[in-house]
């Protein structure tokens, strides 16, 4: 079964990670990364915390990897950092935004919002209908009140495609 991005379906968290840490607390990212991983994308998890710049990574690998002639925006990517040509790849083509037109925050833990939002933006990169979850109302949730204006849209296709999940309350 593939989900909306044409990966491996959700699968259960990653055993290695299970045994680094009770399920209670295991990241909520951690079947995303199980997925990716199955689907041949290299996804590097630091200390169970997945950066922003892990997820552009693994997208810009699953996409083919093709470099890109785009300045790079961002004065907080080096250049010559592993992830460096990821950042530019997503920006040129409009699947990442910074936290200001100069800052991308590489390092930083990506938060549910970022990850939907980047998801999402990547789905429309492919052409892929995002138009699942229009309907749905986040106030279902517990925190869907607090969902940011700008994460609407990304976290309703998540959650109506099957990318996010939650269960009553949460």
């Amino acid at each position: 079964k593939k989900s909306a991005l044409g990966l491996p379906a959700l699968v259960p968290m990653a055993p290695d990670l299970a045994l680094a840490l009770p399920v209670a607390e295991a990241p909520w990212y951690v079947s995303y990364l199980e997925a990716l991983t199955q689907a041949g994308v290299t996804v590097g998890a630091h200390d169970a915390i997945l950066t922003r710049a892990d997820v552009v990574t693994a997208l810009f690998e699953l996409s083919g990897g093709v470099p890109v002639n785009y300045i790079l925006p961002f004065t907080d990517v080096a250049q010559d950092a592993v992830y460096a040509e990821a950042v530019r790849w997503a920006a040129s083509e409009k699947i990442v935004e910074g936290h200001s037109a100069t800052v991308f925050s590489p390092t930083d833990a990506i938060t549910r919002e970022q990850f939907a939002a980047i998801l999402y933006r990547y789905a429309q990169y492919k052409g892929y209908d995002v138009s699942a979850g229009e309907d749905i109302s986040l106030l279902s949730y517990r925190d869907g009140a607090e969902v940011s204006d700008w994460a609407v849209p990304a976290i309703q296709w998540a959650c109506g495609s099957g990318l996010m999940e939650g269960d009553a309350g949460t």
